[in-house]
């Protein structure tokens, strides 16, 4: 073991200031080489040796009753800091979770002994767990946040491009004061995102205090996920609100919530959750600032759902009871472009991300109802300064 004297300091803190046990394990073979547990009662006997412990930098890991682990890799050691519970549970659902248990286990674990120590287990909201990685980064010296953050980052640029690459394709809470809490929380994080400025939005969840902690129905698992799709829903109708095409929207929310179906790990759960609200905010950079009223936004939401049809300005008109000077005036005062600049923009958009979906020129002019190839290779060609066929042989984003 290469921990020094104040390493072992650090480590016996932690144990005292969060009052949960500390394991010290060898790297190659999960050995124990140090455990700081107090008089903490555990009816639990773990077995870290038997556990498949990633090579994450930070992992976390769920025990038979749904309590948790968070691992750190330091110097040529994992430290294993648990268990502690990151939502509530109720005793009729702990029953369920202990009823699950093998044979062999509730044969040696009693149930009420079991729920006398989870409930006794400290909760941390998942979301908190940014806050952990800056307290343990400080303590050990590494830029934990720095890590995730950068990771975080990569996921959405990733997602980015997924996204492109597919474009073809109740419970109540105890009080009040905990809904209220829970509006105000998802409020900032909602106004946050609405600036579409990342700076701003790490700055304020700097701000933000703690997480909002669910309520657990069943699997602690399934009620993060639960309330990371209240979130996307959040973040997909404050999208639309400001303007954002309602069918890209809704791509992007079911994206997430496809990835959120793929997460085993709390860590994953968390981690698609801010991608996410990243996401969104990047989204909505320039969008946000721009002061259009709500007729034009539903004129956009129109233009947006309509993009593949063949727009015209008159029926545009008489569909909001506008006459057509009237509508052209307000449409360039507030977007700054005439309507069909708009439109011509946003077909142009569209057929980029048709074009590396691989989807033929011939067949993306056709539905996109240009009035030829001729009369699409012109247009794409003047949004963007070169040929769709030049757009898909040197695979450009422009």
């Amino acid at each position: 073991m290469n921990l020094n004297e104040q390493d072992l300091k650090k480590v016996k803190s932690l144990h005292v200031m969060l009052k949960m046990p500390v394991w010290i394990l060898e790297k190659e073979t999960n050995k124990v080489l140090k455990s700081y547990k107090s008089v903490y009662k555990h009816p639990i006997s773990y077995e870290f040796k038997e556990r498949n412990i990633s090579e994450e930098v930070v992992q976390f890991y769920s025990g038979m009753l749904n309590e948790i682990f968070l691992c750190l890799w330091y110097k040529d050691v994992k430290i294993v800091i648990g268990a502690f519970r990151v939502n509530n549970i109720t005793r009729a659902d702990f029953s369920h979770v202990y009823n699950n248990l093998m044979k062999e286990s509730k044969k040696i674990l009693k149930e009420n002994e079991c729920w006398e120590y989870y409930v006794s287990l400290p909760v941390y909201p998942l979301g908190d767990i940014r806050d952990c990685l800056i307290l343990l980064g400080f303590l050990f010296d590494m830029d934990l946040e720095d890590v995730y953050s950068k990771g975080l980052h990569e996921q959405v640029a990733q997602n980015q491009l997924e996204l492109v690459r597919k474009s073809s394709e109740d419970t109540v809470y105890d009080t009040f004061r905990v809904e209220r809490y829970t509006f105000d929380y998802e409020n900032k994080i909602m106004n946050l995102v609405s600036q579409g400025d990342i700076e701003l939005l790490k700055s304020g969840l700097v701000e933000l205090g703690t997480s909002v902690l669910p309520i657990l129905t069943s699997s602690s698992l399934k009620t993060e996920k639960n309330y990371t799709i209240i979130i996307l829903e959040k973040l997909a109708s404050l999208a639309i609100q400001v303007g954002k095409d309602i069918l890209s929207v809704i791509k992007l929310r079911n994206y997430y919530i496809r990835k959120l179906e793929e997460q085993t790990e709390f860590i994953g759960v968390l981690a698609t959750r801010d991608s996410a609200i990243i996401h969104f905010t990047k989204e909505l950079h320039g969008v946000s600032n721009q002061a259009r009223t709500s007729l034009i936004r539903c004129i956009l939401q129109y233009i947006n759902l309509k993009i593949y049809d063949n727009i015209k300005v008159a029926e545009l008109a008489k569909q909001f009871y506008l006459s057509e000077s009237a509508l052209r005036s307000r449409f360039k005062e507030e977007i700054g472009v005439s309507i069909n600049e708009y439109v011509n923009q946003r077909k142009i958009e569209e057929s980029k991300m048709m074009i590396q979906s691989g989807v033929p020129i011939g067949e993306i002019a056709r539905r996109l109802s240009f009035y030829d190839l001729s009369h699409y290779y012109r247009t794409f060609k003047k949004y963007t300064g070169v040929t769709p066929q030049q757009f898909r042989d040197t695979n450009i984003v422009v």
